[in-house]
C-alpha cells in the first residue's frame, strides 16, 4: 500500500458521533482492515423509517449504506476500498448523520457554522438560530429563517426563499464547506 492511501486511511480512522437532526443517535467507528476501511455503526435514533448513514466530508454527504435492525437499535457494518471512498469523495470525515425517505425532512441545525470552511462564514452562521439542514436532490440544503436581521449577506444571492413551518426561510446547498446555488434552481425563487 502507497504511503499516499495509508496517509488518507489514516485520516479516516476514528470514532464518530451519528448525529440524528441535533440528537446524538450512535457511533461510528472506523479502522482499517488488510486494504480496507471498515465502517462499524450502531445507533438507536427516534422513528423506524427507512434510514442511511451518511457521512459528511469534502464531497458533501455521502451515503454509507442503510441501517438495518440490530440489537436493539440500527446498525451498518460495511468496508470501503481507499478507491471507493475517493470516487465517493469522502477523503475526510467531519461527521455522519441519518437521514430518512420523507423528501422535506428539514431537521434542526444547531450549529450550522461547523459546516463550512471559510472562518467567516463558521462565525456568521454559528449564531443563526433556527437553522433548518437537510438532504436533498443528492445535496446537503441549508436553510436560514429570514426574520430579523439577515446575517448573511454572503449567501443571499445564492439560496432561494421558500416558506418552511410557515416561515420565509434562505435555503441554498452546501458543498465541500462552501454555499452554493441548489442543484437545478438556479435563478429561481420560490415565496410561496
Amino acid at each position: 500500500m502507497s504511503a499516499p492511501v495509508r496517509f488518507f486511511m489514516a485520516e479516516l480512522t476514528g470514532t464518530y458521533t451519528i448525529m440524528d437532526g441535533a440528537e446524538e443517535a450512535g457511533r461510528l467507528e472506523v479502522f482499517p482492515q488488510g486494504g480496507y476501511l471498515r465502517m462499524r455503526a450502531f445507533c438507536r435514533p427516534a422513528g423506524k423509517t427507512l434510514m442511511r448513514l451518511a457521512g459528511e466530508g469534502p464531497g458533501g454527504l455521502v451515503s454509507l449504506g442503510v441501517l438495518t435492525p440490530a440489537e436493539g437499535g440500527w446498525g451498518l457494518d460495511r468496508r470501503f476500498s481507499p478507491a471507493e471512498l475517493q470516487k465517493l469523495g469522502l477523503t475526510a470525515l467531519w461527521g455522519c448523520r441519518i437521514l430518512r425517505r420523507e423528501p422535506e425532512d428539514w431537521r434542526p441545525e444547531p450549529d450550522a457554522g461547523r459546516l463550512f470552511r471559510d472562518p467567516l462564514m463558521r462565525r456568521l452562521c454559528a449564531s443563526v438560530p433556527d437553522a433548518l439542514i437537510r438532504c436533498g436532490a443528492g445535496e446537503l440544503q441549508l436553510a436560514f429563517p429570514m426574520e430579523g436581521a439577515f446575517p448573511l449577506l454572503p449567501v443571499f444571492c445564492l439560496g432561494s426563499v421558500r416558506r418552511l413551518e410557515g416561515k420565509p426561510y434562505l435555503v441554498f446547498a452546501v458543498r465541500e464547506g462552501e454555499p452554493g446555488i441548489i442543484s437545478g434552481e438556479a435563478g429561481q425563487t420560490n415565496p410561496g
